[in-house]
């Protein structure tokens, strides 16, 4: 599995396709599932972390910047991971072979994620309004119309007791 992992980090190609770049292929180009996208992220961040006491006494870095070479070495690929060195890391900070922050592509899902649950609700909200409909018909019995259309003429104040008292009918209609 880890393999894969690697390999999904590397078609995100950071180094050409900067954060943004990496983020969009892996949640529109990658076919991973929300599940997977989240695996390569906690993959990503494990590994990160993994390096944090190896580098710890590179010099001339900042913190951010410190978080940053270690994302990028982390975007290299597993090879370039697993090969890595306190010496090769310094010699990243003094070239200033390291960019910010492969850690930002991971935002992407977060950004997925919003989208899913926008939609999931719009749907929720859509199936309560044809509920609704449905009911000032007469399709759900007689007092389930009665209520509607006493909702409908109802005042705000009237409209919010009626749908905390009859949240399965008018839920977060109000």
């Amino acid at each position: 599995m880890e393999s894969v992992i690697w390999q999904v980090i590397e078609d995100m190609n950071f180094n050409k396709r900067g954060h943004d770049g990496a983020g969009l292929y892996l949640t529109n180009e990658s076919g991973l599932s929300f599940d997977g996208m989240r695996k390569v992220e906690s993959f990503a961040r494990r590994k990160c972390g993994e390096l944090y006491k190896q580098l710890f006494d590179v010099t001339g870095v900042s913190d951010d910047s410190y978080d940053d070479l270690r994302w990028q070495i982390v975007a290299n690929g597993e090879e370039f991971y697993n090969n890595i060195t306190l010496e090769k890391a310094q010699s990243m900070i003094d070239n200033d072979e390291y960019t910010e922050s492969f850690g930002y592509a991971f935002h992407k899902i977060d950004d997925v994620e919003k989208l899913v649950e926008e939609e999931q609700a719009l749907n929720e909200r859509i199936k309560q309004l044809d509920l609704l409909e449905e009911c000032r018909q007469g399709k759900h019995g007689s007092f389930k119309q009665a209520l509607v259309n006493a909702f409908d003429k109802a005042d705000n104040l009237n409209k919010m007791r009626l749908s905390v008292g009859f949240q399965d009918l008018f839920g977060e209609i109000v």
